[in-house]
Order: structure tokens, then sequence, then C-alpha cells
């Protein structure tokens, strides 16, 4: 009678799956019947990172367009009667890469008493909280220097830009404004674009809310046009594609159009790569770009019908009488990352 009962079960409970099973499969036809799943052709090459943040499963089928060459995409866009010389430039060194740790060490003595412990730390900053310095850090007292003298640069060799474009993080804003600085010029006037900002998935959900507002800086001081208007705002996600596509729609539609001869662009090292047909297919692709030198510079030559890439007419910088290999001070002991540290170094 016992085995009898146990046969029952089994038999009722398997009955139940295999109806469950028909419910499923046709719910998933009538699935795919809406939205088929497209598998890669034998010649498609996926682009899936090996990362996992924001990886683009994108095939060459399914967005022919994404294969294109960034020069192609502007030599093909209508221009005005004049050949237009692009400079694409990231930011200075900032306080992020020299000081790991500063916000924790800096405002150590309250969230609005700011203290620097290095002659390389601006003397003051403007009150916020710790967390926006955090992801949006200024640059250094070294960082500025260098980007001024860059603008120097920039006149010795005739580029006069009537706009600038950056970035809305500080590090950008900063090194724009040491830029025109630096540029001897009464006219330049920077446009914060948020179409120029770094990868969506990399920064944090509210980043907007951290960063400053455009009139904050031109209250500053900072050569500002409150009158610019963005082609894009700030948006709550994205992939690599996405990223890759948004740098180039806004050289496309806005900078491939100015009339005058010369623009500046000032953003990340990513974007510097961008403007060199570098394509950027995972978050590790994008890290390897960050790692790079600071102040990093490209100059691309654009007339109807012709884009290209041009060696660079700026003098080279020499940032050391010493030939060392390049390091990040995030990658050495404490003690070496931050000799001056207040905490460190008592007796």
């Amino acid at each position: 009678m016992l085995r009898s009962t146990r046969v029952h079960k089994f038999l009722k409970n398997f009955l139940r799956l295999i109806n469950f099973d028909f419910i499923y499969l046709a719910s998933f036809s009538r699935t795919m019947s809406v939205a088929p799943l497209k598998l890669p052709d034998e010649n498609g090459k996926r682009r899936d990172s090996t990362s996992s943040i924001g990886a683009s499963t994108y095939t060459d089928q399914e967005n022919p367009r994404s294969e294109e060459k960034f020069l192609t995409v502007l030599s093909q866009v209508e221009q005005p009667s004049r050949e237009l010389t692009i400079v694409t430039m990231s930011h200075a060194e900032s306080m992020g890469l020299i000081f790991p740790n500063w916000v924790r060490i800096c405002y150590r003595r309250g969230p609005m008493e700011y203290q620097p412990y290095d002659m390389n730390m601006p003397p003051k900053l403007i009150p916020r909280q710790p967390l926006h310095y955090k992801f949006d850090s200024p640059l250094t007292e070294r960082g500025q220097i260098v980007a001024e003298t860059y603008g120097r640069g920039l006149t010795s060799i005739g580029v006069r830009p009537y706009e600038i474009f950056c970035s809305p993080d500080m590090k950008s804003v900063q090194t724009a404004a040491a830029l025109v600085k630096g540029l001897g010029l009464s006219f330049p006037a920077i446009n914060i674009e948020p179409a120029l900002m770094g990868y969506r998935q990399m920064l944090p959900p509210n980043y907007q809310e951290m960063i400053l507002s455009p009139k904050t800086y031109f209250g500053m001081g900072y050569p500002i046009n409150n009158q610019y208007e963005p082609i894009q705002g700030f948006f709550p996600s994205e992939n690599i594609e996405d990223y890759n596509l948004r740098i180039r729609s806004f050289y496309k539609d806005k900078i491939a159009k100015i009339e005058q001869k010369y623009v500046v662009v000032i953003a990340d090292n990513v974007v510097v790569d961008m403007t060199q047909n570098v394509r950027f297919e995972t978050v590790d692709d994008i890290l390897r770009s960050t790692k790079k030198p600071t102040c990093q510079m490209s100059f691309i030559s654009l007339k109807q019908g012709d884009a290209h890439i041009l060696d660079s007419p700026v003098l080279p910088l020499t940032k050391s009488l010493y030939v060392v290999k390049p390091f990040y001070w995030s990658e050495v002991p404490l003690k070496l990352a931050v000799p001056n540290h207040p905490e460190l170094n008592q007796n």
C-alpha cells in the first residue's frame, strides 16, 4: 500500500512538471515570435567584454556603422569653406592621480575644513562635500602650471581658438581655464558639454549631482559660456558601444561644423585615443587608456571630404631630468605614495 502511494505521488508530480514545461515553451514561443534571438554569423565578431561593466553585445551585422572609423565619419560631414584644425587634449594632472587618499586626509578635521599637506595641492578649495571631490577631483598646482604652459605652446604655433569644449568634470574645466590663460587671448569661451564626460558606467549613479554647474564656475571667475546649449544632457546608463557612438556623434554634429579655423576639445585620454581611430571594446581598454600620461594631444586637419591626423606641432615638454619608468602613486606603498602624510611621518 505504501509503495502504491509513492508511485501515485511520483506520477502526479511528473504530470505537473510536463504541464509546466508545455506552458513555459508556449510562452517562450510567443516571445520568440515577437523578438527572435539573433545569433552571430560565422564571420561576425562579438565584442563582448571580459569585464562585466557595460559589456557590448553588438555584432558587425547588427550595427554596421559601429565599424566606421572616426576620421571617416568626420570626412563625410558637409563642411564650411575652411580648413579646420581640431585639437583634442586630455586633462592635466589631478589630485586623485597624485594623492589617492587626499580627500580622507585633507578633510580629517571635518567635512568643510580642507587642509592641504603638500605644496602641490591647491591652497584653497570651495566648500563642497568631500565625497563630491572624491569623484570630481581638481587639478594639482603642477597640473595648473602644465596646462597653462600648453596654452602658450598652442599660441606659439598660431592656434587661436574662439571656442573650447570640455567635459563637465572639474579637472577638465580647470584645464580649459588654465589653457585659456596660457593662450593669452581674451575671446575664447569654454563650453561645458556633458557629451564629453567619461564612460557612464564607471561613474556614480548620481554623478550629475556631484559636479558643479556652469553658472557656479562662471561665478568663480572661469570664462564659461553661459549661453551654450549642450547637445546632450546626462543619461543614466550606457554600454561601451553607446560610449563610442556618443563621442563620435559629438564631433560629427558639433565640432566638424564649426566655421572657425581652430577648436580645442578637452576631456580624458579615452577621447584623445578615439580621435586617432582607436576603438574601445572592453572596460579594460578604457582603463589602459586612462593610465596614459596627462595632457596627451591629438591634431586633426578637417576639410571637405578629407580628415587626417597631423603630427603634433607643439614642442615636447620634459617633465623630469631623469629617464624613469612611468608609475602611478596608487600602485606604490602608502609611505611612498604620500611622502608628506601627516599621520605617517610622526616622530
